[in-house]
């Protein structure tokens, strides 16, 4: 039908609804037309589908790692401020990353509103085998203990609370990171995995008895305070601040926590942690004669107290080393502030040392017997461990001796 020229059209307006469902239709037909343009690409390379498969029990399970482990660190971040709000005292800045090999531990950094300054506030998981009680009585008597181990190669515990979530203890805030970052050169806030997957650099050798000298001071100042032997001697649990090293994570005897491998007392310990200050890497078992001989060359003093560490009829004493010609005329100008310092630590305190000291050590071995064989020039070096009740025999070095001693080398054998 033909409208006439003189005639009049009306036209209405939309209803608001229609124009809502026509936006709402276009979007539709937009992400359809992006569905089908993704399904296209997929489709003309099947390339990403078989990576996907590849990837399936790789890193799709990685990235669920991670995931659960971010939801983990927020969670605990949120119960930690709550904590904090609830005290008054510090406010939650940020939370650091997973920059120890704990995976139950967690890092952030606070602000002491008293006094104004940065602390570093780090959560833990109080163990089963923990062997206090973790009460408000605890704690007063753990605080009047970590006041009476003030020195100068000692990282201070300043302040303790125990939480549902765990035990949190706060120190003061280092930014030149620990003696492990210092080896590898890194920064102290980088995640543990990564910072720490190549080889470090050996420090020079004056450094390295200077540091040494300052680890067995404080080694035998806890030793003289009648404290629990430290299992926890490692380069990560070692702060280096205005160039003096200062043992950290003193508290780690007191709740149980089991420590890193391979978890032998301070001497052997030590043992460890000079080798890795002097080459630049660790090793997971006592070093070789060829490790001694190749790698420590140029430092025959260091091979020397190795030797006597690792090889030996009997391992040294801390006293012992501390006689050792790479220490010994090491000036510890830290140490004159100290002199005739004397603390008497009450009873409550001494019942609790003891009553750590008196626990089963946070480890499957319950006891080491080491022994020595000779056979002509080669040595060889057995240990007896008893772990849950049964006997294992180890072999540390592979010498002449194997034929005549029955065992596998490398590895423990079941003997009972």
């Amino acid at each position: 039908m033909k409208v006439p020229q003189n005639s009049t059209v009306h036209k209405h307006p939309a209803h608001p609804w229609v124009l809502a469902s026509c936006i709402i239709f276009g979007l539709g037909i937009l992400a359809a037309a992006a569905f089908w343009i993704k399904k296209c690409k997929s489709t003309s390379m099947p390339r990403h589908e078989y990576s996907a498969l590849r990837l399936e029990n790789g890193s799709e399970k990685n990235s669920n790692d991670r995931h659960q482990q971010i939801q983990l660190q927020d969670a605990t971040y949120t119960s930690c401020q709550q904590y904090l709000e609830y005290g008054g005292r510090y406010e939650l800045q940020r939370r650091l990353g997973m920059m120890g090999s704990r995976p139950d531990k967690h890092w952030f950094v606070i602000k002491d509103k008293s006094l104004g300054a940065e602390r570093l506030l780090s959560l833990v998981e109080v163990p089963q085998q923990c062997p206090l009680q973790t009460t408000a009585t605890t704690r007063e008597t753990m605080l009047e203990l970590f006041r009476s181990l003030q020195h100068p190669y000692i990282h201070p515990i300043l302040d303790v609370e125990f939480w549902d979530i765990g035990a949190a203890f706060i120190c003061p805030l280092n930014y030149s990171g620990s003696l492990k970052d210092l080896i590898y050169g890194e920064n102290w806030q980088e995640d543990h995995g990564r910072k720490y997957s190549g080889k470090g650099q050996g420090l020079p050798y004056r450094q390295v008895q200077c540091l040494g000298r300052q680890i067995l001071e404080a080694l035998l100042f806890l030793q003289n305070r009648n404290y629990p032997k430290f299992y926890h001697l490692h380069s990560g649990n070692v702060i280096i601040q205005n160039g003096v090293a200062r043992i950290a994570a003193i508290e780690n005897p007191l709740l149980g926590l089991p420590p890193k491998p391979p978890a032998v007392d301070e001497c052997l310990a030590f043992g460890y942690l000079l080798f890795e200050m002097t080459t630049g890497y660790e090793l997971p078992t006592p070093p070789s004669a060829a490790h001694l001989k190749i790698e420590l060359e140029r430092t025959p003093k260091i091979a020397e107290t190795l030797w006597d560490i690792f090889e030996s009829d009997s391992c040294p004493t801390i006293e012992e080393l501390l006689r050792d010609d790479l220490f010994r005329g090491v000036e510890l100008r830290e140490l004159r502030r100290t002199t005739g310092i004397s603390y008497v630590t009450s009873a409550e305190v001494n019942d609790l040392l003891e009553s750590v000291k008196v626990a089963p050590l946070p480890t499957p071995i319950t006891s080491l017997q080491v022994k020595r064989y000779k056979c002509g020039n080669d040595s060889k070096i057995v240990e007896f461990a008893t772990v849950r009740g049964k006997t294992y025999m180890q072999i540390r070095t592979t010498t002449a001796c194997d034929n005549q001693i029955k065992v596998k080398p490398d590895e423990y054998l079941h003997c009972n």
